[in-house]
């Protein structure tokens, strides 16, 4: 289900099932890509803080934005490894709820896979586009400037970074733009890793929820509605069959506060790290000239497409759209049980109808402190 995020955050080194099995190279891998960010954005921003110091307000502002997310990236990561017991709980509950899922349910999971994936892959293209476009436009520049005046000509770097050598000797100048070239790897894979893996969990606890409602009519459905009491082996099949409804019930009620738990920090760091980057993103665009305009066009789409992922992922766990119709996916499931035929069936049944019933009126969500996890926000 989650093979093309598993992909993505294996290029990192990480992904949770692995975590007690994990080769030392493995562990090497993790720790020169986290080493990889933390020295590229530490130099990118000590780059801004002198230029800012020095006056030179345009590249101060214009190296913010790569230097936010360097930021975000290896503190998701970082969040992603401390919660990694907790993600990967949460993916071992899921791999259960699928063996032991209704053949309804495996359709409508695989509806929602298909949705997660094809999120994950216009997600990791606009990140890639981003990276490239910030690593071919200098070379460009450079051409454009050896063709206008080659005796001045001057090294251009993807990124720009305080250096405590001389980036325009050519050996070391090769060098750096190979590491900096490197850095976007780990930082795209930082970034679209854990926002992925989190959409496709979402979706399949919403598809979950919409399998659940659709069970309940279809149990509805096979009751003798001429009968005002039923028999006692169709009550005891009907028992049966909301015991089983009801336990999946509650299991997605608990995998849902389980995702929001591991996943919280990550939240929190994405809309607040995504707002300042867009201010930033605003006033470079304003301020930067010819080609490099197109490197922040594509990141402000690979931005806006993660505040969407989010958004989108918070709204489907807490709502469902029904024609022209907006009600809580926990409503859904309250009026799907509440109109199914519980007067025909013994106290039993009736209990197990107003637990659901209590259930659903809590609803879910995964909101954290600040920010509500849904399309209003990414509205404002």
């Amino acid at each position: 289900m989650f093979r093309l995020q598993r992909k993505i955050l294996l290029v990192f080194g990480v992904w949770p099932a692995d975590r007690l099995v994990r080769r030392w190279y493995i562990k090497v891998l993790i720790g020169v890509n986290l080493a990889t960010l933390a020295i590229c954005m530490v130099a990118e921003f000590l780059y801004g803080f002198y230029a800012y110091r020095n006056g030179n307000l345009s590249d101060a502002i214009e190296s913010v934005c790569p230097t936010v997310s360097r930021i975000s990236g290896f503190f998701r990561m970082v969040f992603f490894l401390i919660n990694e017991q907790k993600i990967e709980r949460v993916l071992n509950n899921i791999s259960h709820l699928i063996r032991n899922a209704h053949p309804r349910e495996s359709e409508i999971s695989k509806r929602m896979t298909t949705l997660g994936q094809q999120f994950t892959k216009f997600l990791f293209l606009n990140c890639f586009l981003t990276a490239v476009l910030f690593a071919v436009i200098p070379f460009g520049v450079m051409a454009y400037n050896w063709f206008q005046d080659e005796s001045s000509f001057v090294k251009v770097l993807p990124f720009k970074m305080s250096l405590p050598f001389d980036s325009q000797n050519t050996v070391l100048f090769v060098l750096t733009t190979m590491v900096q070239n490197y850095a976007s790897a780990p930082t795209i894979t930082a970034i679209v890793g854990g926002d992925a893996l989190f959409t496709a969990v979402c979706l399949y606890v919403c598809g979950q929820f919409q399998a659940i409602k659709l069970e309940i009519e279809t149990l509805a459905l096979t009751i003798e509605a001429r009968a005002w009491k039923s028999s006692s082996s169709e009550t005891d099949r009907i028992n049966h069959a909301l015991k089983r409804i009801s336990t999946r019930h509650q299991q997605l009620i608990e995998l849902v506060s389980e995702l929001r738990s591991a996943f919280a920090p990550n939240i929190l760091l994405i809309y607040a790290c995504t707002a300042l980057m867009m201010c930033m993103v605003s006033i470079s665009v304003l301020i930067l000239d010819g080609m490099y305009k197109l490197s922040y066009l594509s990141y402000t789409i690979s931005l806006l497409a993660l505040l969407f992922l989010y958004s989108y992922s918070g709204t489907m766990v807490r709502e469902s759209y029904d024609n022209t119709c907006n009600i809580h996916q926990s409503e859904m499931i309250e009026t799907a049980v509440y109109d199914f035929p519980w007067y025909q069936f013994d106290r039993n049944t009736r209990h197990l109808i107003q637990l659901m019933m209590v259930r659903a009126q809590h609803g879910c969500n995964v909101d954290v402190p600040f920010f509500k996890t849904s399309l209003a926000s990414f509205s404002l």
